[in-house]
């Protein structure tokens, strides 16, 4: 089998993916806390889970994930909609019932960790990179975009992509219907649905630290629901988000050739 992992590369390996031109995909996702079903880095797993099958899909080479990631204050808003007061002081998905508190850097900090590592990859030759976000914060989203603007001259191309899409086939939340299934898919011993109540016993958002589309005023409880999650439904996910992120790694590195070959398999 094709080696994919940038870990397992012998020099000449890698050397090969440079003249072939091929990306390095870079999976970053925080250590965040998802609930008591689910294993505190789904972000990374899932932004690993999908470069490998863009790796196989597209060539390239998949670097260790980097498990991190950043988050800010809640708004007023943000709070109000997922059953608390409004004048908490709440960073990300740490809400006071939890029995952890997730590792979220600075955003600064956060920042120069990912700048440094493109640093690295340009620095060892390699001129296209594909960040994978699975962290769906805006601050952390913006901060990858700004270091792919940064980074992206000559003939140096990054790309960030979010793997968490919204027409990916499940309603988008955290910790909720559609990471618990793609989790059961990427990392089956990540998941735990024993550990929350039976249904029909409603999971309120402050409750149990999960939050999704269907909240509002009147009702702080999940409505797409992890414990209908399966494994079938993550398999199609995984595979949507695969040939969604592929066509905009096309779209954003493809280079065709005097004939009008592509330089992608």
């Amino acid at each position: 089998m094709k080696k994919i992992r940038f870990e397992e590369m012998l020099p000449d390996e890698l050397l090969r993916l440079q003249k072939e031109n091929k990306p390095v995909y870079l999976p970053v996702g925080s250590m965040e806390w998802h609930s008591l079903h689910l294993g505190m880095g789904v972000d990374a797993i899932h932004a690993e889970g999908v470069a490998v099958k863009l790796a196989q899909k597209l060539g390239g080479a998949v670097f260790p994930p980097l498990y991190i990631g950043t988050e800010t204050i809640r708004t007023s808003e943000s709070l109000k909609r997922l059953g608390f007061q409004g004048n908490e002081a709440i960073r990300g998905m740490d809400f006071p019932d939890n029995s952890l508190k997730s590792c979220y850097w600075p955003p600064e900090i956060f920042e120069l960790i990912i700048s440094q590592q493109v640093e690295m990859l340009l620095d060892m030759g390699f001129h296209r990179i594909v960040i994978l976000n699975g962290h769906g914060a805006a601050v952390q989203k913006e901060i990858l975009q700004k270091i792919c603007r940064t980074y992206s001259e000559g003939e140096n191309k990054l790309l960030s992509i979010m793997v968490l899409l919204p027409d990916c086939g499940a309603p988008l939340g955290h910790a909720g219907l559609a990471e618990t299934a793609l989790t059961q898919v990427l990392r089956p011993d990540a998941v735990n649905l024993g550990m929350l109540p039976k249904k029909p016993e409603q999971l309120f958002y402050k409750n149990y630290g999960i939050a999704d589309a269907g909240g509002h005023e009147t009702e702080h409880f999940v409505h797409y629901d992890p414990r209908d999650a399966t494994a079938g439904l993550g398999r199609e996910m995984i595979l949507h988000e695969t040939e969604k992120c592929a066509g905009f790694i096309r779209a954003a590195f493809e280079v065709k050739d005097g004939k009008g070959n592509a330089d992608f398999e």
